[in-house]
């Protein structure tokens, strides 16, 4: 009998050169991610050392909860980039946001008031409950306003987990897909990670991301993913190249 070798991959063996984080919550004290500018370099510091050299960082912009403005997040990034330097870590560290398709959205893609990633991609994400009901409309304002979505992690969103026709129904409106590393390692549980691999192996994915908030969460990353894995995740993070 044939048993196959269940041994990772280690995520530093994955990482191309060219690989630009493009998700993560890395600016302290500004949302749900890392909370003191100690906590954020150590894990910016050891994500260097597996071969990282770019990170766009990207806080939450959401209603109510994390109503983050341009000028907060680019302040918070300049000071942060400040403290990299003085401890002689060679990252380079720029931001832009994980947009809710919130009320508060539709007010700031109005008004320009927006941090995109380069060549005008914007990461955006939605409840894992519930689809926003103007849905369509938010994804014509974002074109509209001349703007590529990227839908972050959409393993995660329990409303298309079942349904592999709804997330077509995405892609051929020219919504682009990031995969959450975490996804596949279960953090998240065996639902969202059985989902990440069905829309891996059909090939829905087009970007790759850590969304990294805390220590413990690199931990997990570190660890590696199965090689049966690793050769599409290796070629998501060379699709990454296009924001370095």
């Amino acid at each position: 009998m044939l048993f196959l070798s269940k041994k990772k991959i280690r995520l530093n063996e994955l990482i191309p050169n060219e690989y630009v984080d493009i998700h993560s919550h890395l600016l302290p004290n500004i949302d749900d991610g890392v909370k003191t500018v100690h906590q954020s370099a150590y894990i910016i510091e050891q994500l260097h050392q597996l071969g990282i050299k770019k990170i766009i960082t990207t806080p939450h912009v959401m209603k109510d909860v994390w109503p983050n403005t341009t000028a907060i997040i680019n302040s918070k990034c300049q000071e942060m980039a400040k403290v990299l330097t003085s401890l002689d870590i060679s990252v380079k560290l720029e931001a832009s946001a994980e947009y809710m398709l919130d009320d508060l959205f539709y007010e700031r893609i109005k008004e320009k008031d927006i941090i995109p990633l380069p060549k005008k991609y914007l990461l955006v994400e939605m409840s894992t409950f519930s689809p926003p009901l103007n849905l369509n409309e938010m994804l014509f304002e974002i074109k509209l306003a001349g703007f590529t979505p990227i839908l972050a992690h959409p393993e995660r969103y329990s409303f298309y987990q079942d349904d592999m026709n709804k997330y077509k129904t995405l892609k051929d409106q020219g919504v682009f897909f990031q995969l959450n590393l975490l996804s596949l390692s279960g953090y998240y549980g065996e639902k969202v990670k059985s989902t990440a691999i069905k829309l891996l192996n059909n090939d829905y994915f087009d970007f790759a991301g850590s969304d990294i908030h805390n220590h413990q969460q690199l931990e997990i990353l570190e660890k590696g993913f199965l090689p049966k894995n690793a050769s599409k995740i290796k070629l998501l993070m060379k699709n990454n190249s296009i924001f370095s």
